[in-house]
């Protein structure tokens, strides 16, 4: 058993793949295996990951399957694991040369099943660091109610084994489903405050496209998805104020704000408001939504009191 396995999805990433497998390939840490998972991508990405795999054998595992998605590629390259703790890393992102170091050593200081880094976030040569963490004392809701991301975590492979933490295959919005529930599995969770991580904000994605998109609507299975779990984990009551906020910070405001631009967006926006209406009545007042800042709140608020127009004349919509 190696003591990390990092599992990398590929798709159509041939101009980016080469700097994500370089930072992984030069790590200061010497027992981890770098899977690599061609997801049927048409591009040259697979001669890419040959060419790696011929330099780096010891290293580099490649797996090729069908076209499936993300969530598809990530459950593929878990089967083929060996390693004590996962690590998800997106193939057009890239990672520090001391990441796996850091955090697994954090892990084995603290016997943790889940060790969470901080992130930047890049693009056209931009970079900034992902500040938006909510702070909570206790580990568990602080690990909820933050970025729901595959990536910037150190998994240990027993929980991911757990087939309802399997990944949504064939929706948008698979992390949100699935990654805040993995602490309902974790004895332990430990944060590290190093920037370990690059995230690159595509401006091509399903979020930043300017025609709509069905799949848009991915979010409520999702999150209808995540909440299923907490319900089944007899844990909906425990963690109720961090759900909510979920629903506040995904659905409410995130979610209404990507369907906002298009009509055809509108009726997805009515059913964020039935669902808050219905699942959470008293959102307002939740103890996490009270620290967001005002234009925030205004936001939301507008949003639930379905005051569209006035909305996008505030935010400058088109």
């Amino acid at each position: 058993m190696t003591k990390i396995s990092v599992i990398v999805p590929v798709y159509n990433v041939e101009e980016l793949l080469p700097k994500c497998l370089d930072s992984l390939v030069n790590q200061a840490f010497d027992d981890y295996e770098v899977i690599v998972v061609n997801d049927g991508s048409p591009d040259n990405s697979q001669k890419i990951i040959d060419e790696y795999y011929k330099k780096y054998p010891n290293i580099i595992k490649p797996l090729k399957k069908e076209n499936g998605g993300l969530s598809s590629a990530r459950n593929y390259g878990l089967k083929y694991a060996t390693g004590e703790y996962v690590l998800y890393v997106d193939s057009d992102d890239y990672v520090s040369s001391d990441i796996l170091e850091k955090m697994y050593s954090l892990g084995m200081r603290d016997n943790s099943d889940i060790v969470v880094c901080r992130s930047y976030a890049f693009s056209n040569n931009n970079l900034e660091k992902i500040d938006n963490e909510i702070l909570n004392n206790d580990v568990f809701k602080r690990y909820i109610l933050n970025r729901p991301s595959a990536t910037c975590k150190l998994i240990k492979k027993e929980i991911l084994l757990h087939s309802e933490l399997a990944f949504f295959e064939g929706h948008y919005y698979e992390d949100i489903a699935e990654v805040p529930a993995f602490c309902l599995y974790a004895k332990n969770i430990s944060f590290i405050d190093d920037y370990l991580y690059y995230y690159l904000v595509r401006e091509g994605s399903i979020m930043h496209n300017k025609k709509y998109s069905d799949k848009l609507n991915d979010i409520f299975d999702s999150i209808d998805n995540l909440t299923n779990i907490f319900i089944n984990k007899n844990a909906f009551d425990e963690y109720k104020d961090e759900l909510e906020f979920i629903y506040i910070k995904h659905l409410l405001h995130a979610a209404s704000l990507r369907f906002l631009p298009y009509e055809e967006g509108l009726p997805s926006i009515n059913k964020v408001c039935e669902i808050m209406k219905e699942m959470f009545p008293n959102w307002s007042k939740n103890k996490y939504y009270k620290k967001m800042g005002f234009k925030y709140k205004i936001v939301c608020s507008l949003i639930y009191k379905r005051k569209f127009n006035l909305l996008k004349k505030i935010l400058k919509v088109n």
